[in-house]
């Protein structure tokens, strides 16, 4: 599966009710050209934050929001720049005073970022890269006692994908309450080796990404953006 341009990203299919959820992903290896142009759609204060980091951060949190913004201007029909968004303090992205009713929610590992838009539906989503199986992983205090023993009795090749979902699905959840890493990790307990399912009330899907990394959508049951 290719990536898509920062600014210009395809949505991926995915098994949710039709029209409510679009998942993009996003090119964040793009050229200085690319960097540039996007970075001009951000906010000065967007500007100003991505410029804190270091150059791979500043480059991934520009063409990420950029990519956010593309995407909400084209469901409001606003441009880029004009698209008001807020960012709550544990670094939640919303839509402010929308009509449409949309949630948002975004993750970045590497050279490939996501972007999730819901329509009416509360949303968390969440990327990363795969990496090789430490057995270490299982004492770091994230990992629920069930799933620490669902791991240890997968075969060897198999535990670097299982390990990264579970983290992936755990913090999509969390995202879409609004809590972040500040949730327990440990309490949110998913099933090893499952891609879709329910975990704590919360709909999970399997996003479709590049080989090497692994995604995760968690979609609130109903059809209400919950506060």
């Amino acid at each position: 599966m290719p990536l898509v341009a920062a600014v210009r990203a395809e949505a991926q299919p995915l098994p949710v009710a039709a029209g409510d959820v679009d998942v993009r992903l996003v090119d964040l290896a793009a050229d200085d050209l690319a960097l540039a142009r996007a970075e001009s759609s951000l906010t000065p204060a967007e500007r100003a934050r991505a410029r804190r980091g270091t150059p791979a951060v500043h480059r991934r949190r520009v063409l990420l929001r950029a990519a956010l913004r593309a995407v909400l201007g084209a469901e409001l029909g606003l441009a880029p720049d004009q698209v008001p968004i807020a960012t709550t303090p544990l670094g939640r992205p919303s839509v402010v005073a929308s009509a449409a009713a949309l949630d948002v929610s975004c993750s970045a590992s590497g050279i490939l970022g996501i972007v999730a838009v819901g329509r009416g539906r509360r949303i968390g989503v969440d990327l990363e890269a795969v990496a090789p199986w430490s057995a270490g992983v299982l004492d770091e205090g994230w990992l629920a006692v069930a799933e620490r023993r669902a791991l240890t009795l997968l075969p060897a090749p198999d535990r670097p994908v299982a390990v990264t979902r579970c983290w992936t699905q755990k913090e999509a959840v969390l995202k879409a309450r609004g809590t972040g890493l500040r949730g327990d990790l440990a309490a949110t307990v998913t099933e090893i080796g499952r891609t879709d399912g329910e975990v704590a009330f919360w709909q999970l899907h399997d996003v479709p990404v590049p080989h090497g990394w692994v995604a995760s959508l968690a979609v609130a049951p109903d059809k209400e953006i919950r506060s």
